[in-house]
């Protein structure tokens, strides 16, 4: 809560105003909180308004209360005194806490799970028991709503989270991962998931872009003053590779004292364990829409890591705090899998069996740095600076066998390479509120500088048989090429909102918004002698392409609210102007747009704990440069890339509802998310098949009538007390794709649809079990008869548990059978895995213990999964970690006030 004392003279009697912002713990504006004022002379009574606002005129008393009441939130309340002879005080700052305890109509849960508030859905922990020194991933996975994977991954409503913050907070740049296996459960107060729609959006309430889905933790108040941390270090024998042992080491050491925190941690592993996710597990393939090449997903292969990384914060001024850090990233990641991809042209098929060998080393670093200032109580001021760097080097190798009606080409194609990318970026937001309530100035900037140097070598050595001849054709090629890249691009965001109070309960908002994106690249194509290894440049390979693209938006915004409804609606022209040029060629672009975007949201409260959402919003997105730069690469001789210099921005329209429930009296609650997605000029590929060859060839135009549907729920309910806890979650994503199959349009309607079934079981500090299974199905149908429709089908069943013994035992066991079908004969994995451990904990608190675990005993672990782009169709079956014996030892200390 934020206010200020302002002293007005008139005669011999002095009065002020006082006024303020009421805030949550994570700094968002709380709406309908009741202020009352205690003076001798006098009583008054005010509510916030919808930015969190109140305001008292004439107020002649000195020395006075200020009481804060909201149901689901604690009173709060605190004398003040003004000296009367200053027109304006010292800025005081206290934000509301949620209020822990529940009220007496729940006598089966002694606390409120689930609190829903427009766009936060808030779980208290205490509704949720975990075992002592439990990290917070364990208590998540506990909450309806939240599902977490085996690395660590959190999905809410069907969303992935992407950024965490601690007491509102970013921490350690926003890394789930850091928070949620680092934090202990017992020092946590609340977990919220936020609809995150940036700075601007959240003081001006118009919110009319993409959310991120962002986990706030807020920390108990008694465990917000102390010391906490742990050390891990562990070895073992890999059952597969005898030459090489498992290890696992990780420490962490946290020093809380109110508004200052300190962090500092630090991991090595070869176990694909991810204790942190700064720097993304990069592999050796890429996914872009163009490369039909191997790819590979960031959970296969083995994966070694190395990590450290700093996080400070503190408040090192009156209303001015500091918070960010540092991290290094080392990640290496070897991957062997095997690849049947099935591209489908007109009566005829080109089938590809690749053997995929590949190797990548990533180094990163990245340093992140926020100054937030309340300068006053009108004006407030965030800078963020980062700056990162990051160097890569892969290597692949493929061996494929491909095939066609009459030709046979037997391939082996290698390829290496190395890049290195610094990034440096700023964001900058600043607001004023003027005196007249609800009038406020917002303004935005952000600008952002990337450089890419790369260079690449790609060795191709293809056999390819003609059985088409009464006497079989047989031809070869050789291929070796150097590829140089060096490329920047220099992005620029301005924007402005002014917004203007029409009534006590609506507002007027003008905005502004200038975009520009800047691509300069230089690319060098030699050929390589394979007996001299003299290069020569291929000047119709190599290219200087510079690129353009900028966009306005002009727009305006109405924002009301009716009782229980809240709606925003608005629309905005947007101009956009894409220009490419490149000066050693006579290619020349420039097409310019203009868009009318309509936007609207509406926010209904049904009740306390329900509410229903509806929004619609435009969205301009610009092709990929590798889309549009004017230029025939051939690095890949087998799959041909041609870029498109004409091609238009695509823009989207999407219409989403969602509705959220919790039931107060059974425990139960409901979420689910729709959405449908149409594109207009969307960027579609043209695949041409080469005729006697199983060569293809990717080109880009803009084409319309794509649209996607999707769908999500999430229902969970008690069904006896907390002993047996079932949920059920399922999602549908229809797609009705477009691409060019040699010049001729097709469709290929795309439907994934998957059913996943969960039941707990918990008897507190005895047992915790879970039943899990779920079917995925994959169909795809295309429109042009002589296609082959496609479908692929995935069932899973699973159960884990953990017991707990007498004198500290623990035993925990964890299954799951996997029934793949439809896939090609190549890929037929229905993997069994089975991990266990026993673990014993000993000294004061379990701060001690030790544990022995076996993981993939029956030695079955495989990634197996289906991606289909346009015409392709590609099954993929690549190595995971498998069978390996560990044992570990854990130290966990920790010291509170309460401790003491």
């Amino acid at each position: 809560m934020i206010f200020s004392f302002v002293t007005i003279a008139k005669g011999q009697i002095q009065t002020r105003e006082v006024r303020g912002v009421v805030q949550d713990s994570t700094g968002r504006p709380l709406v309908g909180v009741t202020v009352r004022l205690y003076a001798k002379s006098d009583t008054m009574m005010a509510s916030t308004n919808e930015h969190g606002r109140f305001i008292f005129n004439k107020v002649a008393a000195s020395d006075f209360k200020l009481t804060f009441s909201l149901i689901g939130f604690q009173l709060f309340e605190r004398h003040y005194t003004s000296n009367v002879l200053l027109p304006i005080t010292e800025l005081v700052t206290v934000n509301l806490k949620e209020q822990p305890h529940e009220l007496q109509e729940i006598a089966v849960y002694g606390v409120i799970p689930v609190v829903i508030k427009q766009d936060t859905i808030q779980y208290n922990a205490k509704a949720y028991s975990v075992r002592k020194n439990a990290l917070l991933e364990e208590m998540i996975k506990q909450m309806p709503g939240l599902q977490v994977d085996r690395n660590g991954n959190i999905d809410a409503q069907g969303q992935r989270v992407t950024r965490v913050k601690v007491n509102g907070k970013d921490f350690f740049d926003g890394d789930v991962l850091t928070a949620t296996r680092n934090l202990p459960a017992e020092i946590v107060e609340n977990v919220q998931i936020i609809d995150d729609y940036g700075d601007q959006a959240n003081i001006t309430g118009i919110k009319n872009t993409e959310p991120e889905k962002v986990l706030n933790v807020t920390i108990k108040e008694d465990k917000n003053f102390g010391t906490f941390g742990q050390v891990t270090a562990g070895g073992g024998v890999d059952a597969n590779d005898k030459a090489h042992s498992r290890y696992i080491g990780s420490f962490s050491a946290n020093k809380f004292k109110g508004n200052k925190q300190v962090s500092i941690l630090g991991s090595t592993n070869n176990t694909n364990t991810s204790l942190f996710s700064f720097g993304d597990i990069s592999g050796a393939g890429s996914r872009d829409g163009t490369d039909l090449s191997s790819m590979i997903d960031g959970g296969d292969g083995i994966n070694s890591a190395s990590s450290i990384g700093m996080n400070y914060r503190d408040e090192v001024a009156k209303g001015v705090s500091v918070y960010g850090g540092y991290t290094f990233t080392k990640r290496r990641n070897q991957t062997i899998g095997t690849t049947r991809l099935t591209s489908i042209y007109q009566n005829r098929q080109i089938n590809s069996l690749d053997e995929v060998k590949s190797l990548s080393d990533n180094i990163k670093h990245k340093l992140t740095w926020t100054v937030e200032a309340n300068i006053d109580t009108a004006n407030y001021l965030k800078i963020t600076p980062t700056a990162s760097y990051i160097t890569n080097d892969l290597l692949n190798e493929s061996h494929s066998a491909i095939t066609d009606k009459r030709v046979f080409t037997d391939r082996l194609y290698k390829t290496s390479g190395t890049y290195s990318d610094p990034n440096f970026d700023i964001d900058l937001f600043y607001n004023h509120r003027f005196p007249t309530r609800g009038r406020n100035l917002s303004v935005i900037a952000k600008f952002e500088y990337y450089k890419r140097t790369r260079s690449d070598v790609a060795n191709d050595f293809s056999t390819s048989i003609d059985s088409g001849y009464n006497n079989p054709q047989v031809g070869y090629r050789q291929f070796l090429q150097r590829v140089g890249n060096f490329s920047y691009n220099r992005s620029m965001l301005l924007g402005m909102s002014y917004m203007e109070p029409v009534t006590k309960r609506s507002y007027l908002e003008l905005n502004y918004q200038y975009e520009s994106n800047s691509i300069a690249n230089a690319r060098n194509t030699f050929d390589i002698d394979s007996v001299t290894a003299r290069e020569s440049l291929v000047d119709s390979l190599s290219i200087d392409y510079d690129y353009l693209f900028q966009t306005h938006q002009f727009g305006i915004n109405y924002q009301g609210s009716l009782d229980r409804l809240k709606y925003t609606v608005g629309f905005a022209l947007q101009p956009t102007k894409l220009d490419g040029k490149t000066p050693s060629r006579d290619v020349v672009t420039h097409i310019n747009n203009l868009n009318f975007v309509p936007s609207a949201r509406l926010q209904y409260a049904i009740n306390k704990t329900s509410n229903l959402s509806l929004n619609y919003r435009g969205q301009n997105n610009q092709p990929a440069f590798t889309q549009i730069q004017p230029i025939r690469d051939v690095s890949n001789p087998q799959y041909i890339v041609v870029g498109n210099a004409n091609l238009k921005p695509e823009f989207m329209n999407m219409v989403s509802v969602q509705y959220r429930s919790f039931n107060i009296q059974n425990g139960s609650s409901l979420f689910t998310n729709f959405s449908f997605t149409h594109i207009q000029d969307k960027v579609v590929t043209n695949r041409i098949s080469t005729p006697n060859s199983t060569i293809q060839e990717t080109a880009f135009l803009n084409a319309n009538g794509y649209y996607d549907l999707r769908g999500f729920y999430h229902y969970s309910a008690p069904l006896a007390g907390k002993v047996l806890t079932l949920n059920l979650n399922g999602s549908m994503d229809y797609t009705n794709n477009l691409t060019y199959i040699n010049n001729v349009r097709n469709v290929g309607r795309n439907m994934i649809f998957s059913q996943n079934l969960q039941v707990n079981f918990q008897i507190e500090d005895l047992l915790e079990a879970d039943l899990r299974s779920s079917y995925t199905i994959n169909k795809i149908r295309y429109n042009i008869p002589s296609f082959m429709d496609a479908g692929a089908n995935t069932f899973s069943l699973g159960f884990g548990g953990k017991g707990y013994l007498p004198k500290k035992w623990i035993i925990s066991a964890d299954f799951s059978q996997n029934f793949n079908s439809g896939y090609s004969s190549s890929i037929s994995a229905n993997p069994t895995l089975l991990n266990v451990y026993i673990e014993k904990s000993f000294l004061q608190n379990d701060m001690l213990a030790i544990r022995l675990q076996g993981f993939d005993l029956f030695n079955k672990n495989t990634g197996v999964r289906r991606e289909i782009l346009g015409n392709s169709i590609m099954d993929m079956q690549n190595n995971r970690l498998a069978r390996y014996f560990l044992v570990s030892l854990n130290i966990r200390l920790q010291k509170f006030p309460s401790e003491i």
